[in-house]
């Protein structure tokens, strides 16, 4: 077992292709860190990835395959990326995150308004004292009894059912693995991280965007403050151009002979 490495699931092709790209990303910035993927595109991604843990669709909704991720990685310390990301510079110091605890995250409190439920209302039926939003397309765990507890609250959660809790499935079709990790985390008094703007972001809401997965530029003006995340995570549609742009800077870049 190899001690830290970069995991990600890319089940079908469209999410092969992202994680191709995510690996490429990796060659550049974090070349000495071994890469591992959950998929059933094990030809197509074998060049890519250190270690392909085969998936052959066992374990249910796609979404819930995040909080079984303990069974899967191939690493004591691994980080998790969503595989429509590219890590943009040098990912190091996030190990530090996880060095003396179990599991480590972003998150911003909140304790109105709406999630993916009423925050207000889930706090009080929890009877939570604080509460976070959060984006699951990075976080860092290790092998520990505590990360595994972790992961089986959440997923005892999701499969307790989602409307239980008033979330509504993910686009009407799956539920999101995002509300139940952050009810797992506050059961568990698991709080997120000050990253100071170096973790994952995402380019929603984001403003002065400046990224270069090539050359390692990444900074963008989010929640009011200038961040330079050394991971972007390009979720949601409005992203598609940003994500379109640094795949040809990346197949350019390893594949010239194309020109």
């Amino acid at each position: 077992m190899k001690n830290r490495g970069i995991f990600t699931i890319a089940i079908g092709k469209k999410y092969a292709r992202q994680a191709k790209y995510l690996a490429l990303s990796a060659m550049i910035h974090a070349p000495h860190v071994p890469r591992a993927v959950l998929s059933d595109q094990t030809e197509y991604l074998a060049p890519l990835f250190d270690r392909i843990i085969p998936f052959n669709g066992e374990t249910g909704e796609i979404f819930s395959l995040k909080m079984r991720l303990h069974h899967y990685t191939p690493f004591e310390k691994t980080l998790f990326l969503d595989a429509d990301s590219l890590i943009m510079g040098n990912i190091d110091f996030c190990w530090d995150f996880v060095a003396h605890k179990p599991f480590s995250y972003f998150g911003i409190f909140a304790d109105s308004g709406k999630w993916y439920f009423d925050i207000k209302e889930i706090m009080k039926k929890t009877g939570a004292e604080w509460f976070l939003k959060f984006n699951s397309g990075m976080f860092l765990f290790d092998s520990s009894g505590e990360a595994r507890d972790i992961f089986d609250t959440a997923h005892r959660y999701f499969c307790g059912g989602g409307e239980k809790a008033g979330v509504s499935p993910f686009r009407g079709t799956m539920y999101p693995d995002e509300p139940f990790f952050a009810l797992s985390f506050v059961k568990h008094g698991l709080k997120p991280d000050d990253d100071g703007g170096r973790f994952s972001r995402t380019l929603i809401k984001a403003s002065r965007i400046r990224i270069n997965a090539v050359k390692g530029i990444s900074s963008m003006y989010k929640d009011g403050r200038t961040v330079f995340p050394q991971v972007v995570h390009f979720c949601g549609r409005r992203n598609a151009p940003y994500y379109l742009r640094e795949k040809l800077r990346l197949f350019l870049y390893f594949f010239p002979h194309f020109i």
